[in-house]
């Protein structure tokens, strides 16, 4: 299965925007959703959404267009950021990126910062997709927030445009 680099630009945004929703709808749904679940729906998917961030910045960095080029230059890396339990572990996609490195060139330090330990916690995303962490809507709302920042930071250096090339 190939995964392009767009791909992972248009799952963060749409991981975003259903966290958005979720937090929105706050349990006053009638389709029967758990509004004891919202907040870990939402942050779960706020997590998946940075998770696709990075790992297009991750590409892009490497000038790799999708996951199958880099798995043919470089399969063990590969394997370990796109293959295995660590691939969704953020805290150690964002020390493969070197992350804080780029957040502190633009002014801020989250390393020490509540929600990004809670978000980059190694118990992460499992705890959420298990339903063994709960969250509040006030802790969910700031790591949706979180993510949308570090989201917006991570993917706009990257092309919007198409990789084929147009005819003369």
């Amino acid at each position: 299965m190939t995964t392009k680099l767009h791909d992972f630009r248009l799952a963060s945004h749409g991981h975003l925007a259903g966290a958005k929703a979720i937090l929105e709808d706050n349990g006053t749904s009638t389709r029967g959703s758990l509004p004891a679940k919202s907040s870990s729906s939402a942050a779960y998917l706020a997590g998946v959404a940075l998770e696709c961030s990075i790992k297009a910045k991750l590409l892009a960095r490497g000038a790799y267009e999708s996951t199958e080029a880099l798995k043919r230059k470089l399969p063990l890396v590969h394997k370990a950021l796109f293959k295995s339990k660590d691939g969704h572990d953020l805290g150690k996609l964002a020390r493969e990126l070197r992350l804080m490195d780029v957040i502190r060139a633009n002014g801020k330090n989250w390393e020490e910062d509540n929600v990004w330990k809670r978000m980059s916690s190694p118990e992460r995303p499992y705890s959420l997709r298990y339903g063994s962490e709960h969250l509040t809507a006030k802790d969910a709302e700031s790591e949706v927030a979180r993510a949308r920042e570090l989201s917006e930071t991570l993917l706009s250096g990257l092309s919007t445009a198409s990789t084929r090339r147009s005819r003369p």
